[in-house]
């Protein structure tokens, strides 16, 4: 699987503003859906128009879009604000996008949005095209960025290229990336002004952020309830907690022990190393189903 390496400016997919360029990039079909939910939804109470381009298993229904991203037919908004692009339409002969055509096809979508009275357009769609499980063509991708970026300068737009990682070797990874100034995430599962929980995908499990006093214990609980289901070993990327009290250890400890009972293991990763000398001196380190990783240095 391919995986990029380079490092961009990564931001929650709900702090995506008129006028940003971003990719996702996906390995699963849980991560692509969990980041796309944040973008629909936020389009549609927004009262953006929506322009969704449909690949392999296209096309269909706006309601049907809405079903395959878990958001209720309720949400879907206005007649037309939603619009589905079959990419097919879009890849006559080789699979593969034709340039001039999605040119046109976008420019068409824009007017007819600013006919309709939206003031922005959010555009997401998988660009590989058909089919599913061949290799991206690396030059192709990026003459297709090359369009979109100059296409939507203007403050009207808001574009998500997904690229699914089992498509790409590192070196296409790294060159679509790094074609756009924003790399989107899922919005954080938990969002206070001292703690900041988001769940991740490769490897599964979650990032930890801020502190975790007695006030924070219930959203820390309930964040690890959102991977209690996860099958197999899951990781806590504990990098960037400031504080974490014994109650907080505690209901890590208990999270580790239940993922034992079920043969898996959580593996807590660049501990600072106080914490890693806390859980030491209490004997925590030997709980069933806990792993410590390499510490991070404050």
């Amino acid at each position: 699987m391919g995986q990029a390496s380079g490092v961009r400016r990564r931001v929650p997919v709900g702090k995506l503003r008129p006028g940003d360029h971003a990719c996702l990039l996906f390995a699963s079909e849980e991560e692509r859906v969990s980041v796309l939910r944040g973008f629909l939804t936020g389009g549609l109470w927004a009262a953006h128009k929506i322009l969704y381009l449909v690949g392999r298993d296209g096309p269909y229904s706006a309601h049907e879009l809405m079903r395959r991203h878990q958001i209720a037919d309720a949400a879907v908004g206005a007649r037309g604000q939603v619009e589905i692009v079959d990419v097919a339409q879009l890849c006559p002969d080789s699979g593969q996008f034709d340039t001039d055509l999605m040119r046109s096809r976008l420019r068409t979508a824009c007017d007819r949005a600013r006919l309709q009275g939206y003031r922005t357009l959010r555009i997401a769609g998988d660009p590989g095209g058909a089919p599913p499980h061949d290799a991206y063509d690396r030059d192709r991708l990026l003459r297709y960025e090359a369009l979109l970026a100059e296409e939507f300068r203007t403050q009207d737009t808001l574009t998500v290229c997904q690229y699914d990682l089992r498509r790409c070797d590192d070196e296409a990874a790294d060159a679509v990336e790094s074609a756009h100034p924003w790399s989107v995430e899922v919005d954080p599962l938990v969002q206070t002004a001292e703690l900041i929980v988001v769940r991740t995908y490769r490897p599964p499990g979650l990032r930890i952020e801020g502190v975790v006093d007695a006030a924070a214990h219930r959203h820390l609980r309930e964040a690890l309830q959102t991977i209690a289901a996860v099958r197999g070993d899951v990781r806590l990327d504990m990098s960037r907690v400031e504080f974490l009290d014994l109650g907080g250890l505690r209901l890590l400890m208990a999270f580790a022990r239940a993922r034992a009972a079920r043969h898996y293991s959580v593996e807590l990763t660049a501990l600072p190393p106080h914490l890693l000398q806390v859980i030491t001196l209490v004997g925590w380190d030997r709980t069933p189903g806990l792993r410590l990783a390499a510490t991070h240095a404050c």
